[in-house]
């Protein structure tokens, strides 16, 4: 593998405002690391707001609405959590489709923490194989999906985390989903 083996990959980091800030900026810096072009999708009108350290954090810039956001324009998918940006985009009904059509596509998507809450919105959280927010376990449980109690669960090309601390390890794990998915599409081509 190269030091950049997101080169020409575009990865969508789906978030509302509220979102956790550190599960969102850690994923950007280490898919910018990579060498991928990533893409902040959000409903909110030219920046979104993070939450951080129990108050609004910084505002970031979108660069694409997400009722203009297709999963075929797109190599990977990470949903940071942070339980006011996921109660806004479970309301979404563009929000739900990009998360829908990622996984139905067997595409890569991380969900980070809380950022699994939005499967069950999508009605996409059975049969799957996840972790999160510990505050999740029995929510995601009820709604059919397998939970397991450890830091980074992946599952075909899902990847879940349980929050900042996993972040690393699942961004790893979500960098090579993303670079094997694209060699096997150009393969294949």
């Amino acid at each position: 593998m190269t030091d950049k083996p997101l080169n020409g990959r575009k990865v969508a980091l789906m978030v509302a405002n509220g979102f956790d800030e550190i599960e969102f900026t850690e994923p950007q810096k280490r898919l910018i690391e990579a060498g991928a072009t990533v893409k902040v999708v959000s409903r909110a009108n030219g920046l979104v707001n993070g939450w951080y350290d129990g108050g609004w954090g910084h505002f970031f810039p979108v660069d694409v609405d997400l009722a203009d956001t297709l999963a075929v324009d797109y190599d990977g998918l990470v949903v940071p959590g942070g339980s006011r940006s996921i109660d806004k985009m479970a309301d979404d009904p563009h929000a739900k489709r990009v998360l829908k059509a990622f996984l139905r596509a067997n595409m890569p998507t991380a969900v980070i923490g809380e950022g699994a809450r939005l499967m069950i919105a999508s009605e996409d959280a059975a049969g799957h194989v996840l972790t999160g927010a510990a505050d999740i376990q029995a929510t995601m449980e009820a709604a059919g999906a397998e939970w397991r109690n450890e830091p980074v669960v992946e599952s075909g090309n899902l990847v879940s985390g349980s929050g900042a601390e996993a972040i690393q390890e699942q961004m790893d794990k979500f960098i090579s989903l993303v670079a094997c998915y694209e060699s096997e599409v150009n393969e294949a081509a």
